[in-house]
C-alpha cells in the first residue's frame, strides 16, 4: 500500500516544483545596438553569411554601438563594448546558441532562433526607384532587397533567446541593415544567383524584452490540473 501512495505523492511535489516557480528578480531587458568592428563586415552568398573579422569564419567582430543599454543579472551592457557575432551556412541548426557575445560579459548570451522571413516577391527592381516593391532573391531566403534613388537597402530580420542563467529568458527582436550604393536589388539577385557574393558594412538595431510566462490564473490551472493526475494516481494505487 504504502508503494501505492508514494508515487501520486511524488507526482504531485514535482507538479509543484514546476508551477509554483518565483522568477528571479533578474531577466535581460533594453536595447541591443551592434555594428561591424572596424575593417570588418559582411560577405554574402547563397549559402553563407561571413561576418568579418576574419574573412572566413567562424566569427566576426563587432562593438556595441551608443544605443546600448542592456541590463542583466550579471550587471550592464553598454556602448564600446567589443564582442563577437558567429558566421551561418544555410541549413544549420535550427538554435544557434551564443551567436552574439560579448567581451567581459561571460554569462550574456544571445542565441539565435529565426531569420526573416524575406517577401514573396522575386522579381527584384531593375532600376532605382523608391517607389517599386521590395524583393527577396529566391522564395524562402530571408533578405529584403529595397529600391533606394541611390542603390540598394537591404534588411535581415532576426530574432531569438537572450539569457543570462536567470529565469525568465527573454526575447530579442529587430534587424541587420546595409546600404549598397550604385546597385540595383536586381544586380544584387544577379550576383548571387550567379554564385558570386556581396560585401559590405553591417549594422543591428534590437530590442529585448522578458519572454511571457503564464498568467498566474493560467499557472493555477495547470497546477489543478497536475493534482488531478495525482488523485487518480492515488485512486488506482488503492484500488
Amino acid at each position: 500500500m504504502r508503494r501505492g501512495v508514494r508515487m501520486p505523492l511524488t507526482a504531485l511535489a514535482l507538479t509543484a516544483s514546476l508551477y509554483l516557480v518565483t522568477p528571479a528578480s533578474a531577466a535581460v531587458v533594453g536595447h541591443l545596438d551592434i555594428a561591424n568592428c572596424s575593417g570588418g563586415g559582411v560577405t554574402v552568398t547563397a549559402t553563407t553569411i561571413d561576418f568579418t573579422l576574419p574573412v572566413g569564419g567562424p566569427d566576426g567582430c563587432i562593438n556595441t554601438g551608443s544605443g546600448t543599454s542592456i541590463t542583466y543579472a550579471g550587471g550592464a551592457l553598454g556602448a564600446g563594448i567589443a564582442g563577437s557575432i558567429l558566421d551561418l551556412t544555410a541549413g544549420g541548426p535550427p538554435i544557434v546558441f551564443d551567436f552574439m557575445t560579448f567581451s567581459g560579459h561571460p554569462t550574456l548570451h544571445f542565441d539565435l532562433t529565426q531569420l526573416g522571413p524575406g517577401v514573396v516577391n522575386t522579381a527584384c527592381a531593375t532600376v532605382l526607384d523608391p517607389n517599386l516593391p521590395s524583393c527577396s532573391v529566391v522564395p524562402g531566403s530571408p533578405f529584403i532587397l529595397a529600391p533606394t534613388e541611390t542603390g540598394t537597402s537591404v534588411t535581415l530580420s532576426a530574432r531569438g533567446l537572450a539569457r543570462d542563467g536567470t529565469f525568465p529568458n527573454s526575447t530579442w527582436l529587430g534587424a541587420f541593415t546595409t546600404q549598397i550604393a550604385g546597385q540595383t536589388p536586381d544586380d544584387i539577385a544577379a550576383t548571387i544567383l550567379g554564385g558570386g557574393s556581396v560585401t559590405s558594412t553591417n549594422s543591428g538595431d534590437f530590442e529585448v524584452t522578458i519572454t511571457p510566462i503564464p498568467e498566474p490564473g493560467t499557472i493555477s490551472m495547470m497546477f489543478l490540473g497536475g493534482l488531478m493526475v495525482a488523485f487518480a494516481g492515488f485512486r488506482r494505487a488503492r484500488v
